[in-house]
């Protein structure tokens, strides 16, 4: 059980890593508010990995890394209350929400961000896969 919950906290923190580093990878980011805020580093002025104009590089770029991240926290989640079924239960519950919310509420100016079906769909493929893994393999 213990090794279980450790795979849980290493599979957060490597989809919340590779998440990250496909968006420093391949995405341009010079627009970031984080980098208004903080400097930036010198190798990241660029892109430093150019990838051409296709669907695939789109939902690269733009699609897996917010799915890695939302599943990451999910993970995480899981690692954190995994003895604890219903605590573990409506935080992900809550999490979920919190996900769609704010996809949505990105249709507004108040929130940055611009809304993407896509986003919003591989937010839920990440959240069902993750779902039928955890009731395969732990549940």
């Amino acid at each position: 059980m213990k090794k279980n919950r450790l795979i849980y906290g290493l599979l957060s923190l490597f989809t919340l890593i590779t998440g990250m580093l496909i968006y420093l990878l391949f995405r341009d980011i010079n627009k970031m508010i984080l980098f208004t805020w903080i400097p930036k580093p010198e190798f990241l002025k660029s892109n430093l990995i150019p990838l051409g104009s296709s669907i695939f590089s789109y939902i690269l770029k733009y699609n897996i890394p917010d799915m890695l991240w939302y599943v990451s926290a999910i993970l995480f989640f899981r690692f954190i209350w995994f003895y604890r079924k219903k605590e573990q239960t409506v935080y992900i519950i809550c999490w979920y929400g919190i996900g769609l919310l704010f996809e949505i509420s990105q249709l507004s100016e108040k929130i940055p961000g611009t809304f993407d079906w896509l986003d919003l769909t591989f937010l839920c493929i990440g959240a069902l896969v993750e779902g039928f893994i955890y009731k395969k393999w732990a549940g």
